[in-house]
Parts: structure tokens; sequence; C-alpha cells
């Protein structure tokens, strides 16, 4: 009795030992735009030419990193700063009151089909990860539906990317107005 006692012993032991320390960065949820200055994308334009814009400047504020973007002409008015955070990605803008409201374009760690209020009208839902394909390439990106008043926009989010192909939908119509040609996740070394 007194051996089988031991056996017990001897055999629990491995099972209480510590476990391996967790790796920095496991089960961090993804970054879906890019935080480098330098960062550039090229997007092909329903129609109207390539867009091209690039990360300016990015700031720490808090928990968050505050990233200007601006076009090749160098005007930095026509884009909003994105805000990217744990919680997602979000931008700051000008209500239809006139007050600052903050405008979530993707929640990281929603499940597909949850959604949540715009700020700026509508609501946003988030669907599964899929495969898209634009001219830069094939990503795998979350799908962020934005049903609004005048219709809806459908955006496509890859990680370290941002917004790779938008689509627009009014009426019955459905235009892409923005794929991604190319990208450049940080600026080259001679810029």
């Amino acid at each position: 009795m007194a051996r089988r006692v031991a056996w017990c012993v001897v055999l629990l032991v491995p099972v209480s030992a510590p476990a391996a320390p967790v790796p920095k960065g496991a089960g961090a949820a993804p970054v879906y735009f890019p935080t480098a200055v330098g960062a550039k994308w090229v997007y092909e334009r329903d129609g109207r030419g390539d867009e091209t814009v690039v990360v300016a400047a990015v700031e720490k504020d808090g928990d968050a990193l505050v990233v200007a973007r601006e076009g090749t002409n160098g005007n930095a008015t026509v884009y909003a700063k994105v805000v990217v955070s744990p919680a997602g990605l979000r931008q700051d803008r000008t209500g239809p009151d006139g007050s600052d409201v903050a405008v979530w374009l993707l929640k990281v760690g929603v499940r597909a089909g949850d959604s949540w209020d715009a700020a700026d009208g509508g609501k946003r839902t988030v669907h599964e990860a899929e495969k898209v394909v634009v001219p830069a390439g094939t990503f795998t990106a979350v799908r962020v539906v934005w049903e609004h008043e005048g219709g809806a926009q459908t955006s496509w989010y890859a990680p370290g990317v941002g917004e790779v192909k938008r689509v627009v939908k009014r009426g019955g119509d459905e235009v892409v107005t923005r794929a991604l040609k190319s990208f450049r996740p940080k600026a080259e070394p001679n810029e």
C-alpha cells in the first residue's frame, strides 16, 4: 500500500510544475493600421486616378498612437488622423452639430456579426476575415459594413496595412471607390 501511495505522489509532482512563460505579444490583438512614419499607400480610385497617402507623423496619446496622414500634394487637411489603440481604429471628427465625435472604424475584440452605433450616423457591423484580392495582392482582411441613411460602405482592413478596399453602395449600384495598388510599411532608408 505504501508503494502505491509513493507512486501516486511521484506521478503528481510533474503535473504541478510551473507553466512555461508566455512569449511577449502572444495573444495580442493585431494592429490594423501602420504606425511608422513614411508608411505609404497607393490606391486606385473609381476612375479618378491614383491616390497616394503617406504617414506624416505619429504621436503617443496614452495607450494610443495618433497617426497623421497626408496626400502627396502635401494637403494634410483631407485626411483625418487615425487613432490606433488596443480597442481598435477610430477617427475624431466633427459631428453634425459641430461637436467632436469619436467614430470607430474598427473595434478589436468583437466577434463576427457584432455591430455598434456609428457616431457619424447609422451602424457599423464587423464580419469574418476573408481573402480580398486587390492590385497590390491578396490580403486576409476583416470586413466592416457601415450602413447609413445614404446607403452603405464596406471597408476591408488588413493587419499592419489598414484599409485595402472600399466599396460604396447607393441605391442598387456598388462601386469600388478604393483598391490598394501598393503598400510600403515604412519609409525607405534614404528618405
